[in-house]
């Protein structure tokens, strides 16, 4: 959990994480994928759909087989979601469930500090 105020840097060391592994720059021998879901993106959206959108069908199945080891996602943003979807929709929770091929990934979340009560709560 990497807890900042406006403008201290979170997206911009999430969008550093993604670009230097994908250049093999950074972690690219630790993780074989570094997935980037932007929370501002996923205001209605239904968890199936966020999946689909940011890991894809074919790299959700080959993360699948190897229970998402070697995995890496960035949930960038938490506080950039409703309060409403934080507090009373347990999204990030179904998230995760939803995306079993997590249970060995890494999760990584930005927020500001006013919102991740919930998430460090585990709520």
């Amino acid at each position: 959990l990497i807890l900042g105020g406006p403008g201290i840097g979170k997206t911009t060391l999430a969008n550093e994480i993604c670009i230097k592994w994908a250049r093999d720059l950074f972690l690219a021998e630790e993780f074989d994928a570094v997935i980037l879901v932007p929370m501002r993106c996923v205001q209605q959206r239904s968890v199936e759909e966020v999946k689909m959108e940011h890991i894809g069908e074919e790299n959700y199945q080959q993360l699948k087989k190897s229970s998402g080891r070697r995995c890496l996602m960035i949930l960038e943003g938490w506080d950039e979601m409703s309060v409403e979807r934080r507090q009373n929709d347990p999204f990030l929770l179904r998230l995760l469930k939803e995306c079993t091929v997590l249970e060995a990934a890494i999760v990584m979340i930005t927020s500001r500090p006013h919102a991740c009560e919930d998430v460090v709560a585990g709520r």
